[in-house]
């Protein structure tokens, strides 16, 4: 039996393909941008990140707040939820390994967007392979991490 094939993936609850793409682009900003767990991110420092419009980040905090994964309160900012917490680890996790791969194994450095994208596309098992041929340290991208590619979850 192939080391691969011992891999368990982590349990980070709800998968990605319960969110679209750009709530869980949504959910990833918040963790960036929040200094601890409980911190609110105001919608405007989320529109700069984002690179969007006012109209478009009011819109996705609502569904996501409609759908549990954040908590909005008007004029007090927005938190991610235990649940929104967990979609935002695995796409962070997706990130930081398709990142860490095309920087280690390719040598090409992809910006967060793209890494993002990418992660999100594949399957989990093309995350899996990619991550056990860059067997590398991340690059600190990982929202756990804090900066600091030791602490990061991939």
């Amino acid at each position: 039996m192939s080391s691969e094939s011992q891999m368990e993936p982590p349990s980070f609850g709800p998968s990605l393909s319960e969110t679209e793409r750009s709530g869980a682009r949504y959910l990833f900003a918040i963790s960036v941008l929040a200094e601890s767990r409980t911190d609110r991110v105001s919608t405007g420092d989320l529109r700069k990140y984002m690179g969007v419009t006012a109209a478009s980040v009011t819109e996705m905090v609502a569904k996501l707040d409609d759908r549990g994964l954040v908590e909005h309160e008007k004029y007090q900012g927005v938190a991610l939820t235990e649940r929104g917490e967990q979609v935002a680890t695995q796409a962070g996790w997706r990130l930081c390994v398709v990142a860490t791969f095309f920087d280690s194994v390719l040598d090409v450095t992809l910006d967060e967007e793209t890494a993002f994208d990418i992660g999100f596309a594949l399957p989990e098992t093309g995350v899996f392979r990619l991550r056990a041929l860059a067997d590398s340290a991340c690059l600190g991208l990982c929202p756990d991490s804090d900066g600091d590619p030791g602490q990061c979850v991939a």
